[in-house]
């Protein structure tokens, strides 16, 4: 059951630090170094110094100084606030409407639902940030069923009576508009809507899983919740995965600095489980690969490229000596059928391997992983189709985990527009 709380949000002030686009960023886990510099570099403010700051201390005394000078201001009564993106996708346009509360991780009617693996490095990261700043400072992007739109009324009817607090367009061209939602019996509606409701993790398995942590330690230390903003609480952003703006792209695979890597034998090794389909060219693979379900797409580094389509033989999904000890809506994976069907047993790159970050790179650009690959700088690329929502949720509900990188919702939502800052005695 998904009880969604109001809360006391800290926003910018808009008056002080100009425009909200130059302070606020992407979630600290799509921010390379580059992007990092960048930011830091754009407004003195960027809330870059907090999410992705190497000293926790420093990091957290970023947020108090700025709270302390009101660039960081406290709303004054309890809200939701309605999340809105606007992007283009596949030539059209769409729109992604939700919004933000709070959910109590003390509530055992809570169900929410993960499906991607939380890695102990992120989470010691995420653990050590929290235990400084005191705050949920970016948000666990949520997802809950509603047929019948009745959520989506609600927003849509509510935001466009009103205007935003905030408005304005991102660094990949995706408009972000943020309302604040204080009417009573609006938010009690949205609350009676969603009773009964299992959330599902889209994006921020390890922020959501840092926050049980930290709800465990302060329980321990017997730290008590001093106002209904604190450690019992999550803050996380909740959409309709029924809403045509919820979408997922694709995550291909770049691999390199294997040893002693024989090409020849690969395919040859790959004929057991897969039909290897030669292909003129790779743009014929790509033309190809959405065409039907259990299939992936490979493109041999070389001069020139050798692409082929391996699409999974009749009979060998339902075979145990494939895929051993792979069972449930995970066995009907694209992504598992690349990482346990292929990776891990003709590559020895298992899940140890790959979370090392030493032998895989993710392109999102199918062209940009070609010309990588044309350069010589990996030796193997695979191409997937994207991870429907329908299976995302066949996996959460069996407790089933993907592999890394297995959905990459888009767009991302933005960190830094509102967050949740506890109030604890201890």
């Amino acid at each position: 059951m998904a009880t969604v709380y109001s809360f006391r949000g800290y926003r910018y002030d808009s008056d002080k630090v100009g425009r909200i686009r130059d302070v606020v960023t992407q979630p600290y886990d799509k921010i390379p170094d580059t992007l990092r510099e960048e930011y830091l570099q754009r407004h003195p403010k960027n809330f870059v110094r907090v999410i992705k700051n190497r000293d926790y201390d420093e990091a957290a005394g970023f947020m108090d100084k700025w709270i302390d000078e009101g660039v960081l201001a406290r709303e004054a009564e309890p809200a939701l606030y309605v999340y809105e993106q606007v992007f283009s996708f596949e030539g059209g346009q769409l729109s992604r409407l939700g919004f933000i509360g709070l959910v109590s991780l003390g509530d055992e009617d809570l169900v929410v639902r993960g499906h991607e693996r939380v890695l102990d490095k992120p989470l010691e990261d995420r653990l050590n940030l929290i235990r400084r700043t005191h705050a949920n400072e970016g948000l666990v992007f949520t997802l809950f069923s509603d047929t019948e739109l009745k959520v989506d009324v609600v927003l849509r009817e509510y935001s466009e009576t009103r205007d935003p607090v905030y408005e304005f367009e991102d660094d990949f061209g995706v408009l972000n508009r943020l309302w604040k939602l204080n009417v009573v019996d609006k938010m009690d509606e949205i609350r009676e809507i969603l009773k009964g409701k299992a959330l599902y993790i889209a994006d921020g398995h390890h922020r959501f899983r840092t926050s049980e942590v930290f709800h465990e330690e302060c329980l321990e230390k017997g730290w008590q919740c001093a106002m209904p903003e604190s450690f019992d609480k999550r803050l996380v952003a909740l959409f309709n995965m029924e809403s045509e703006g919820v979408r997922i792209l694709a995550t291909h695979r770049a691999v390199f600095n294997l040893t002693d890597f024989d090409s020849k034998s690969l395919v040859q090794e790959l004929e057991e489980w897969f039909e290897v389909i030669p292909c003129e060219s790779e743009g014929e693979m790509l033309q190809a690969l959405p065409a039907g379900a259990q299939q992936v797409g490979l493109v041999i580094s070389g001069s020139p490229l050798r692409a082929y389509l391996l699409k999974l033989k009749s009979g060998a999904a339902t075979d145990p000596a494939f895929m051993p000890g792979l069972e449930g809506p995970s066995r009907g994976l694209d992504v598992s059928l690349l990482h346990d069907g292929i990776l891990k047993p003709h590559l020895g790159l298992g899940q140890e391997e790959v979370a090392s970050q030493k032998y895989i790179n993710y392109f999102r650009d199918s062209s940009a992983m070609l010309g990588a690959l044309r350069e010589g700088r990996y030796q193997l690329g695979f191409f997937l189709n994207p991870t429907s929502l329908q299976q995302v949720r066949d996996v959460s509900e069996a407790g089933e985990r993907m592999p890394q990188k297995s959905t990459d919702f888009y767009p991302k939502l933005l960190t830094g527009l509102v967050f949740m800052k506890m109030d604890i005695e201890g």
